[in-house]
């Protein structure tokens, strides 16, 4: 999934560098990829809300006096800060493609 990301990051900059430098885009270009990149947003919004469920139960654990392993919740907060970057970055990229999709042409 890693790699689809990467992808989708590389084909919306690739869009928007084009764009800045004068070139035009038929909407059948634009569309698909900004629905295909707030597709991948909600991905990563519910899978942060997973990983919060997650962290959640061991912190619960560890106040009810569980023994829980400190690389465990390391992890899982490391993970969640990833994603959540993943998801703010994709935002801020599809904002700018959104109005790229206002000037695309009809063909």
């Amino acid at each position: 999934m890693a790699s689809d990301h990467l992808d989708l990051v590389q084909r919306v900059r690739a869009l928007l560098d084009a764009s800045a430098e004068g070139a035009g885009f038929p909407r059948t270009v634009v569309e698909p990829t900004l629905t295909e990149g707030y597709a991948r947003v909600l991905e990563l919004e519910a899978e942060c809300l997973r990983l919060d469920h997650r962290i959640d139960r061991l912190t619960r654990a560890v106040a009810e006096g569980h023994e829980v392993s400190a690389g465990k919740l390391s992890a899982l907060l490391h993970r969640r800060h990833e994603t959540e970057q993943q998801w703010e970055d994709l935002r801020a990229l599809l904002v700018p493609l959104r109005g790229l999709l206002a000037t695309a042409t009809a063909a």
